[in-house]
């Protein structure tokens, strides 16, 4: 699933971690509230932010969900670093890559790149706030930091090399291949990487999860 598709699952769901947790993205931080997130398309990691999720009133009298998230691009190591609490949350946030998105009542806004994290500061934690024992955090970090260095280890047996992709020992050379590939003693997270290269000459017999 797309990091589009994924932000779009989160609209509507903030609160529901168990649904949250299908579409692989973590919270790290709960508060009174879920805050943070670990996202990944395949091998890719992102933090997303919440800087604002609740009910207003418009200006029309009808009220309406407001979720507002930042995304900034990431790696594993500075996922690792910040739950370790080597980093500070906005360190952690701060990217030559991140924008913000949004969405209100049923109105899903575009990307708009944030190109210095002092345009949204007084919405983020201020410098030295870390994960450590001061700060309150319903989270699991040490499980959570496990199960993506766990799906972090699985990408990196991926390679792509010359319009070849290898997984394990399956090696398959022509893109241009016709017969449907099996993939059924294969698990999901393999197929569903295939599919996105070959499409739907890729063929499995269980339902993919992403």
């Amino acid at each position: 699933m797309s990091i589009e598709n994924k932000i779009n699952k989160m609209y509507g769901n903030m609160n529901n971690l168990e649904i949250l947790n299908n579409y692989n993205c973590r919270a790290l931080l709960d508060i009174s509230e879920p805050l943070m997130f670990v996202l990944n398309e395949l091998n890719k990691y992102y933090f997303a932010y919440t800087l604002q999720n609740r009910t207003a009133l418009l200006n029309n009298g009808t009220k309406a969900d407001i979720t507002e998230l930042l995304i900034v691009n990431t790696s594993v190591s500075e996922i690792k670093m910040l739950i370790e609490g080597q980093m500070d949350i906005k360190a952690a946030l701060s990217s030559d890559d991140m924008y913000r998105v949004g969405k209100i009542g049923n109105k899903v806004f575009p990307k708009k790149y944030v190109y210095s994290i002092d345009e949204v500061e007084n919405r983020i934690p201020e410098n030295g706030v870390r994960f450590d024992c001061t700060l309150p955090n319903k989270i699991n970090l040490k499980k959570i930091l496990h199960m993506i260095e766990s799906e972090a280890k699985v990408y990196d047996s991926f390679a792509i090399n010359e319009g070849r992709v290898y997984i394990d020992d399956i090696q398959i050379e022509d893109i241009q291949v016709e017969m449907p590939i099996r993939m059924k003693k294969y698990n999901h997270l393999k197929v569903n990487y295939l599919k996105k290269i070959y499409g739907d000459r890729i063929e499995e017999n269980n339902e993919i999860h992403y």
